[in-house]
């Protein structure tokens, strides 16, 4: 679901909320708010170590989003450490130090000419998680290629090539590079735990963690970001609005997030016989919780189609996920939109566009092609 998704809630929505699907081997879609966050938050009826994407693409299970308690537990606090709600605040500096080079590089090759888009949103959180993790730099081009073709696309490399088998490759080298030479970094800290009486991590779950934050920590900012981006270059209403009120930037992230919800599903494995309202879920049935679809939920949403910075329970969104699986990197995810647009409202008087967005998705804004004056 690319285009078409708003059109698929609506019928789903149509017949109750929840509806089943064939595709893959069978599943319930779900986009009402109320059941969606209800399954997301019964982690004990609904398990997602039997994987969270339907159908599976091939990577290692992603470290935490798919364990169960109670190790999923220990790689929560792992992660927490990382980019949690106390790490999150220190890194500050650092992402808008990022911002401002990638926008001094993009006026330096443009004049007064800015993609947003690729050139800013996107190479930002890219930046800010290679740096954070301690990854080679000159991975990023391949890793933003294989993330694109294993999470988004779902597709082969341009040669044909399995991109999973290629990621394997990378996190095998990173691993291996880390342990012959030591540094005081996320991944020299990750890779330490192998030996660690307490957390032990196995191979497997090195690479993961390692994904969980280059991936998971990437693309979905990014993307939110860029949405942000677009939508401030386009509305001189909102522009001015935000130069006024520069603390309404943090709620313009939310509703954006909750409007553009990046990562639209995951799934879940049901456990046990589960009746949701009319709907009987059996054991080992999957059900896709569409995050993207709740988020748009007319019965929880005034308005649901419409941004708006005066929403009511405008935190209720889902975006993050809920439960014990709810996005740990949530904290820096919303500090980097806020310092992206911050550091672009800081240095102009105006933002607009020079050509039309060129969206992939319909929550991916790939080219912001604008002009700063």
């Amino acid at each position: 679901m690319r285009f078409t998704d708003f059109a698929r809630y609506e019928q789903i929505r149509e017949v109750g909320g929840i509806a089943w699907s064939d595709e893959h081997g069978g599943f319930w879609a779900v986009v009402d708010h109320d059941l969606v966050r209800a399954i997301a938050a019964d982690d004990r009826r609904f398990v997602s170590s039997m994987g969270v994407r339907i159908p599976p693409n091939g990577t290692p299970p992603t470290f935490a989003l798919e364990y169960d308690r109670p190790r999923h537990t220990v790689h929560r606090r792992i992660l927490t450490e990382a980019v949690g709600p106390r790490a999150a605040p220190t890194l500050e500096a650092r992402v808008r130090g990022h911002a401002r080079r990638l926008l001094d590089e993009a006026l330096a090759c443009g004049g007064n000419r800015v993609d947003l888009g690729e050139d800013y949103a996107f190479r930002l959180s890219l930046d800010v998680m290679f740096d954070l993790i301690g990854a080679p730099p000159e991975l990023k081009e391949e890793v933003e290629q294989l993330a694109e073709a294993l999470f988004l696309y779902r597709t082969p490399l341009p040669d044909g090539s399995d991109p999973a088998h290629r990621l394997r490759q990378i996190l095998e080298d990173m691993v291996a590079s880390r342990i012959a030479v030591r540094r005081d970094d996320w991944l020299g800290q990750i890779i330490a735990y192998r030996n660690d009486t307490e957390l032990s991590l196995t191979e497997t779950e090195i690479h993961g963690a390692i994904v969980a934050l280059l991936v998971g920590g990437h693309h979905s900012t990014a993307r939110a970001t860029a949405c942000l981006l677009a939508r401030l270059a386009s509305d001189p209403t909102l522009q001015a609005r935000l130069r006024a009120e520069p603390e309404l930037i943090a709620v313009a992230a939310e509703e954006t997030v909750r409007l553009h919800t990046p990562l639209r599903w995951f799934a879940r494995t049901a456990r046990a016989k589960v009746q949701l309202r009319d709907v009987t879920v059996r054991p080992g049935e999957r059900v896709m919780l569409l995050y993207a679809g709740a988020n748009r939920d007319p019965a929880y949403f005034d308005t649901p189609d419409q941004f708006r910075l005066d929403r009511p329970k405008a935190n209720d969104h889902l975006a993050f996920g809920w439960g014990i699986h709810r996005c740990v990197g949530m904290p820096l995810a919303t500090l980097e939109i806020r310092v992206a647009v911050e550091e672009v409202l800081a240095r102009t008087s105006c933002v607009c566009l020079e050509e039309e967005v060129a969206w992939t998705s319909s929550t991916e804004p790939r080219q912001i092609p604008a002009r700063f004056s």
